[in-house]
C-alpha cells in the first residue's frame, strides 16, 4: 500500500464584514515548521489506520 501524502493546505479566515483571506503565504516560520510536523503525523496515522495497524479508521471531513 503507497502512503498517501497531503498535497494542500489551507488556512483561510473569514471576517465578520465578510471578507476572506489566505494566511498560508504569510505564516511566520515556526507556525509553518509545527505544521509541517502535524502534517508528518497525519500522513503517518493514515498509513497506519489504512494498512491496518490501527483498530480504528481514519476519519477526515470532506469540506466542497
Amino acid at each position: 500500500m503507497s502512503k498517501k501524502t497531503i498535497t494542500l493546505g489551507k488556512l483561510i479566515i473569514t471576517w465578520s464584514d465578510g471578507r476572506i483571506e489566505d494566511l498560508a503565504n504569510v505564516l511566520p516560520e515556526y507556525l509553518r515548521e509545527e505544521l509541517e510536523v502535524y502534517f508528518d503525523e497525519l500522513e503517518t496515522l493514515r498509513l497506519e489506520c489504512d494498512s491496518g495497524l490501527r483498530d480504528e479508521q481514519y476519519h477526515f471531513e470532506i469540506n466542497t
